[in-house]
C-alpha cells in the first residue's frame, strides 16, 4: 500500500513539475488580451483544402491553437490568443500542416487589440500541399 501512495506522489510530482518549465512566464502586471478566432475557406492551387488538414497560426514568437479542415474545403478555431499588449501588434502568418511538412499561406492578418473576442471570416490561399 506504501508502494502505491509513493509510486502515486512521484507521478503526480512529475506531472507537475513538466507542466510548469512547458509555460513561459507571463507579465503578471498585465492581464492577458482577447483572442482572435480564425475562420474561412482554405484552398490550394484554388482548389477547395482537402478534410482533416491541420491549420495554425505564428505570430511575433507565438503560436494559436490548432485547427483542421472540414468537408467544403472550410477551416475553423484557430485561435490567436496574444499573452501581452505587445503581441497584439504582431503580424499572423498561416500554415497548413501534414505528415509531408508545412506550407505557408499566401494571406497576412495584422493584430490588434479588441475589446472583447473577434472571430475573423478569412480566405487562405496555398501554393501546394507539402
Amino acid at each position: 500500500m506504501i508502494k502505491r501512495i509513493i509510486f502515486s506522489l512521484t507521478i503526480l510530482t512529475s506531472i507537475i513539475a513538466c507542466s510548469e518549465e512547458a509555460q513561459k512566464p507571463i507579465d503578471p502586471g498585465s492581464p492577458p488580451e482577447f483572442p482572435h478566432v480564425f475562420m474561412g475557406n482554405a484552398y490550394v492551387n484554388g482548389d477547395p483544402i482537402k478534410q482533416g488538414i491541420t491549420i495554425y497560426a505564428k505570430f511575433g514568437e507565438s503560436y494559436s491553437q490548432e485547427g483542421e479542415t472540414i468537408s467544403g474545403g472550410r477551416y475553423v478555431n484557430v485561435l490567436v490568443a496574444p499573452k501581452s499588449s505587445k503581441e497584439t501588434q504582431e503580424i499572423v502568418t498561416f500554415y497548413m500542416k501534414t505528415e509531408n511538412g508545412e506550407e505557408k499561406a499566401k494571406e497576412t492578418f495584422k493584430l490588434k487589440k479588441v475589446p472583447e473576442p473577434e472571430i475573423v471570416n478569412l480566405a487562405l490561399n496555398f501554393n501546394s500541399y507539402p
